[in-house]
C-alpha cells in the first residue's frame, strides 16, 4: 500500500511550486527516499502534511504555454516551469517517460547544474519512482532552470584522475570563496574566476570511469568536511548513475564533461578544499538504525543524503558512505 500512497502524494505534489518557502521543492525527493529506508504509511504523510503548512508554495501559472516543437525557447526562463512540466507530462503520458527523456534530455545536459543539480537529483529520482510527473518535472527545472558552465575556450587540458583535477584546481584557487546568491551562484562566479578556467582539467579516462571517480571523491570530501555544497556533488553523482544506467547512451561525452565540469565549479564553490586522509572511525552503526534515523529527520537533505550514500555504497563499496550517513543522521542536519 506504500507504493500505491506514494504515487499519490507525487501526484498531489504537482500542485506545488518549483520553488518554496527558503528552498527548492524537495518534497517529491524526500518523500521517494522515505519510501526507501521504509517509512511508514503514516509517516509519508505527515512528512507531506508537514511540507505543505511550512515550505510549499502554490504553482505558479507561466506566462505561456509551450509544445513539443517550441520547448527549447524556454530554456533558462524560470517562469516557464509549469508550462514545460504539463507539457513533458503529456508527452510522458502518450510516448513513455524513456522516450521523453531520450528526446529532451541531451539537449539540456550543458545546464545539468541547474538548481544546484536539483533539477537532474529530482529527474533521477522520478525514473526510480516511476513516476511520469516527476520525471516531467525534472526535466522541466532543468529547462527553466538552466545553467550552463562554459568550458575553457581551448578545453580542458586532461589528467591521470578525478583527484588529480581537483588538486590541480585547487592549488590553482587556493580555498578563494566566492560569492552568490546560494549554491549555484557561489558555482557560477566560480567558474567565471579567470582562475578557474585556466586550470579546469578532466580526468583522461572513459564516461564511466569518470563518473565512478567523481562518485568516490565526492564521498570523501564530504567525510573530510560535510559542506553543504559537497553533500550536493554526492547527491548529484548518484542522480547522475541513475539517469546514465537508465539509458546509456546519454552518458556522452559531452554530457559527462558538462557534468563534471558543474562538479568541478561545485568544489571550487565550497573554497577547494584540499584532500586529506582521513580513516572512518571503527564502529558505525548498521544501516537498519541509520535509516531509523533518517526516516525520523525532518530534515529533507538528511533523508536524500543518507538514501543516496546507501545506494552509492551499494555500487562502489566502501566505509565513508556508511560513516558519512551515520554522522549526517546524528547531527540532524546538513
Amino acid at each position: 500500500m506504500t507504493g500505491a500512497l506514494l504515487m499519490r502524494l507525487l501526484d498531489d505534489n504537482e500542485r506545488f511550486d518549483l520553488g518554496g518557502r527558503g528552498t527548492v521543492n524537495h518534497l517529491p525527493m524526500a518523500l521517494f527516499a522515505l519510501s526507501q529506508l521504509g517509512a511508514p504509511e503514516q509517516r509519508l504523510m505527515a512528512y507531506f502534511d508537514r511540507w505543505e503548512e511550512r515550505r510549499a508554495l502554490p504553482r505558479r501559472a507561466s506566462p505561456r504555454s509551450v509544445g513539443r516543437d517550441g520547448w527549447r525557447q524556454a530554456v533558462g526562463e524560470a517562469g516557464m516551469f509549469d508550462a514545460l512540466a504539463t507539457m513533458f507530462r503529456q508527452w510522458a503520458a502518450e510516448r513513455g517517460a524513456a522516450e521523453l527523456i531520450g528526446e529532451v534530455f541531451p539537449q539540456l545536459a550543458g545546464g545539468v547544474a541547474a538548481a544546484a543539480f536539483h533539477g537532474l537529483i529530482r529527474l533521477a529520482y522520478g525514473i526510480e519512482a516511476e513516476h511520469p510527473g516527476e520525471v516531467a518535472a525534472g526535466l522541466a527545472a532543468l529547462c527553466a532552470r538552466y545553467a550552463g558552465i562554459v568550458p575553457p575556450r581551448d578545453g580542458m587540458p586532461e589528467v591521470a584522475s578525478a583527484e588529480a583535477a581537483f588538486v590541480r584546481l585547487g592549488d590553482a584557487l587556493g580555498g578563494a570563496r566566492f560569492a552568490g546568491e546560494g549554491i549555484i551562484g557561489r558555482m557560477l562566479a566560480a567558474a567565471d574566476d579567470p582562475r578557474f578556467a585556466a586550470a579546469v582539467s578532466r580526468p583522461a579516462l572513459p564516461p564511466d570511469r569518470v563518473l565512478e571517480d567523481l562518485a568516490r571523491l565526492a564521498i570523501r570530501l564530504y567525510w573530510q568536511t560535510p559542506d553543504f555544497t559537497v553533500l550536493h556533488m554526492v547527491t548529484a553523482s548518484h542522480a547522475a548513475r541513475v539517469l546514465f544506467e537508465s539509458q546509456p547512451h546519454l552518458a556522452s561525452p559531452q554530457a559527462v564533461d558538462a557534468l563534471w565540469l558543474a562538479a568541478c565549479a561545485a568544489y571550487a564553490a565550497a573554497g577547494s578544499p584540499r584532500l586529506e586522509e582521513t580513516p572512518p572511525p571503527g564502529t558505525v552503526p548498521a544501516w537498519h538504525d541509520i535509516f531509523t534515523g533518517a526516516v525520523g529527520s525532518n530534515d529533507d537533505h538528511v533523508i536524500k543524503m543518507t538514501y543516496s550514500c546507501y545506494r552509492e555504497a551499494g555500487r562502489y563499496g566502501g566505509p565513508l558512505y556508511r560513516a558519512a550517513a551515520a554522522r549526517l543522521v546524528a547531527a540532524g542536519k546538513a
